[in-house]
């Protein structure tokens, strides 16, 4: 069977998220391990980001659901002898600039991405190596009514 819009377009950022590498004029290289909706991320796949798909909402007009749902990327990587907040600044402007770049079209299925929010997960102890931040954003999108598979 075909896959919905919305897995689509999940799909389609999980592909894009494989960009963000130092070759590709990013600050981190988290797109080497992408993974989607995995809690525990070995060490040795580190540097490393997640996507997590959330919740949505819909409104049914005119044959369509026009439809917003949140997806939450998460990206980590081992800070060395740098300041891990200075690293986490740097993988929060990664992952806004993949997800919401204007100059990339990801996929024509969606109406618009939007940055809602993020920041620093936590900020590491002593006895840490790695550090991460979340970004979340809007995703809109419309399927025809009773059809999921369909725009």
């Amino acid at each position: 069977m075909a896959d919905t819009i919305r897995e689509q377009i999940i799909s389609a950022y999980v592909t894009r998220l494989d960009q963000i590498t130092n070759g590709n004029g990013y600050n981190s290289n988290v797109g080497n391990s992408v993974f989607r909706a995995l809690k525990i991320i070995e060490q040795e796949d580190l540097p490393a980001c997640v996507l997590w798909p959330g919740i949505e909402e819909s409104v049914n007009r005119y044959g369509q659901n026009e439809c917003v749902f949140t997806v939450k990327v998460e990206a980590i990587m081992e800070f060395g002898d740098t300041n891990p907040s200075v690293i986490q600044e740097q993988l929060l402007g990664d992952l806004i600039k993949c997800m919401t770049d204007p100059e990339v079209v990801v996929t024509a299925l969606i109406e618009s991405i939007e940055y809602s929010g993020g920041g620093p997960a936590d900020q590491p102890d002593s006895r840490e190596t790695s550090t991460a931040v979340y970004a979340e954003f809007q995703i809109k999108y419309e399927f025809l009514v009773g059809n999921p598979y369909g725009q």
